[in-house]
């Protein structure tokens, strides 16, 4: 019989077994969100859990549907829904260095500018405007380039969750249809 960590309203963690899960459930104690850890490490939620039954009276809609969702070994593909906290993370870092490289790039090519406007300011054609005109507006350029990169790294990162947030939407409608045998 499995047994599970349970953190209790005043902070104290015990070490409950399955009935006594069950009993806390129909009772109201535990509820579909409230985290659990197994005694073999595993970490998750009470509604992944099959067949426990909640006290519903005052549960808000969402939490009973977070009760229905099974264990998340249903389907490799939508399963990465699950682990969307550590893709999250991934995508935030990969969204940092792509934008830290775009950064470095556009603060390059500003340099190269300046030289090149400098050159063409004191080199035979002697031209003052290309300082007055070019430099500041090479600098905006790199500006606006720097506020495009940033925008483009917030916008993948808005598509992203938007994906697993659909995903975890997704996967909860197919398992309610199976559920109810509806395919």
């Amino acid at each position: 019989m499995a047994k599970y960590f349970f953190t209790e309203a005043n902070g104290q963690r015990r070490l409950i077994d399955e009935q006594e899960l069950r009993k806390l459930a129909k009772i109201g104690v535990v509820r579909p969100d409230t985290p659990l850890e197994t005694d073999t490490g595993h970490k998750g939620v009470a509604g992944q859990i099959r067949g426990l039954q909640f006290n519903t009276a005052d549960t808000p809609t969402i939490a009973r549907m977070i009760a229905d969702i099974p264990s998340p070994q249903v389907s490799w593909l939508l399963d990465f829904a699950f682990r969307d906290l550590r893709l999250h993370a991934i995508n935030l870092w990969a969204c940092r260095v792509i934008y830290v490289v775009c950064c470095i790039a556009a603060i390059l090519w500003g340099f190269f500018a300046t030289f090149m406007f400098l050159s063409i300011a004191f080199g035979q054609y002697g031209d003052v405007t290309a300082i007055v005109f070019g430099i500041p507006l090479a600098w905006l350029g790199v500006a606006l380039f720097i506020l495009a990169a940033r925008l483009f790294c917030e916008w993948y990162i808005i598509v992203f969750d938007w994906i697993v947030e659909t995903t975890k939407a997704a996967r909860l409608y197919i398992e309610n249809n199976k559920k109810e045998g509806r395919n």
